[in-house]
């Protein structure tokens, strides 16, 4: 169910509540107010997609990694460019 935002046409208060939309109407006659359209919300997640894999996953990227050789281009993300596994071959 999506969430609105609305605002009192008696006290101008605004608050969010989570609703069906046919129950929108309803809704506007029994809480006396009108709906305020703003701007939506992105939902987002922190960290890169390594972190949050398995770890058989990982064990697997670390064999295709050993495997590749010493030219081995495997990163950790497009921001830090670090190395996800230490070069072995020294």
């Amino acid at each position: 169910m999506p969430t609105y935002t609305f605002k009192s046409n008696k006290t101008g208060k605004e608050w969010d509540d989570t609703i069906r939309i046919a129950e929108l109407d309803a809704y506007y006659i029994k809480h006396d107010c009108e709906q305020v359209i703003g701007i939506t919300t992105t939902l987002s997640t922190v960290g890169d997609v390594h972190s949050k894999t398995t770890h058989e996953f990982q064990d697997r990227m670390k064999d295709i990694h050993k495997a590749a050789g010493r030219k081995s281009q495997m990163f950790k993300g497009p921001k830090d460019r670090n190395m996800i596994y230490h070069n072995t071959d020294k």
